[in-house]
């Protein structure tokens, strides 16, 4: 039996993340003969004392800090039931005790991604909430598992603002992977920069499978929604959000949204599984985000959509690399180039119907990159083992 770990941010509530941790472990068991995939339970203790103190200990409303246990342990749950994380686990900053922890799991093959495992911020504050550099995702040379990756990104992180110091830390442990893939043109481009020229740009793990379908609509009457007037979910969008719920709401637009959202007139926040957050897209009738899986399943489920992208008008981030795939760059706005004016009415340009049959094709495309990719992995297994 070939024994492979997944490296990446599992240990979150956003229910994209959670669905994308899960495809990618489904997507490997499916396609590696022989094989036993899970995910790695590691974390960086910085980012679980931000959690504890951003969710517990500073949310001192008890409803919100209720809400965060019940949304905890939906995820909890979720993983307990596919049955995907390892039975050990880490949490630590320290790099020198995170690889030893990798050896003594002995994979054959460790998998790193798929989300911006590889961004870098800098250290702020007495006690930094940060993940440490390098950090577990980035691997270290001296492993003995097979070093990949899958659809990584390294999200705003500019090859500019990097000291030489973190540029060559950055080149010395990457240049170690035995294949790498990217999800997103920033992350491709960054590591050419770092010299690295032999990178695969492959689709998010949640586009290569059909995710289960739960029918969510009695959670979505039970909370007060009419299935017979149009909805609009709202995800994430700034100081934009009031504004635009206030002009869908004269439309006459019910509004949800996934996470918290005082404005919106139903939030899924605690209500939903992951499954269901997926599967929710479909009884929609206009998405507006800046999430990009909020983005692919609107996409998936053929529901008209909008993707705002709050990132520098020099950077070409993640969102903007899907959709230029799916040439449905048309649906998606940087929100820094322009004014509010302008992108209302490109909001209401983008409430017009998705070309379904180009959009089977487009998938169908990258399903394609996707699984040959896995293949190269399968093969580099087998010449292991001959």
């Amino acid at each position: 039996m070939i024994k492979i770990g997944t490296l990446t941010y599992h240990n979150n509530m956003n229910r994209g993340a959670l669905l994308q941790a899960y495809s990618l472990v489904r997507v490997l068991n499916e396609n590696i003969k022989n094989s036993d995939v899970e995910i790695i339970d590691y974390r960086t203790l910085s980012k679980e004392l931000k959690r504890v103190i951003g969710g517990y200990i500073h949310k001192r409303i008890p409803i919100e800090v209720l809400n965060r246990l019940i949304d905890y342990n939906t995820c909890t749950n979720f993983y307990n039931k596919e049955n995907i994380l390892s039975p050990k686990k880490i949490i630590t900053n320290n790099h020198e005790k995170a690889t030893k922890f990798l050896k003594k799991q002995n994979y054959d093959m460790i998998v790193v991604g798929s989300d911006v495992v590889w961004n870098v911020k800098e250290k702020k504050g007495v006690f930094p909430t940060t993940r440490p550099f390098p950090n577990a995702y980035f691997l270290n040379q001296d492993l003995n598992s097979f070093k990949v990756s899958y659809a990584a990104a390294v999200g705003g992180t500019k090859y500019e603002n990097l000291s030489k110091n973190k540029i060559k830390v950055y080149k010395r442990h990457l240049s170690s992977f035995d294949k790498i893939s990217v999800r997103d043109q920033h992350t491709e481009n960054f590591l050419k920069k770092l010299g690295l020229s032999n990178v695969t740009c492959v689709p998010d793990p949640t586009i290569l499978i059909d995710l289960p379908e739960p029918d969510p609509s009695e959670i979505l009457t039970r909370l007060g929604l009419s299935l017979d007037e149009p909805i609009l979910a709202i995800n994430r969008c700034g100081k934009l959000t009031k504004k635009i719920i206030e002009i869908y709401k004269e439309k006459g637009y019910q509004i949800v949204a996934p996470y918290k959202d005082k404005d919106s007139d139903v939030d899924l926040f605690t209500n939903i599984t992951p499954f269901e957050y997926y599967s929710v897209h479909g009884y929609f009738d206009f998405v507006i985000s800046k999430s990009l899986h909020t983005t692919i399943f609107s996409i998936k489920n053929g529901t008209p959509f909008a993707t705002l992208d709050f990132s520098s008008p020099d950077l070409i981030d993640k969102k903007e690399t899907l959709l230029e795939e799916f040439s449905l760059l048309d649906r998606h706005i940087k929100v820094e180039d322009q004014n509010t004016e302008s992108i209302i009415n490109k909001l209401e340009e983008c409430e017009k119907e998705l070309d379904k049959k180009h959009i089977e094709k487009r998938v169908d495309s990258m399903k394609e990159r996707g699984f040959a990719f896995i293949q190269e992995l399968e093969e580099m297994l087998e010449q292991k083992n001959k």
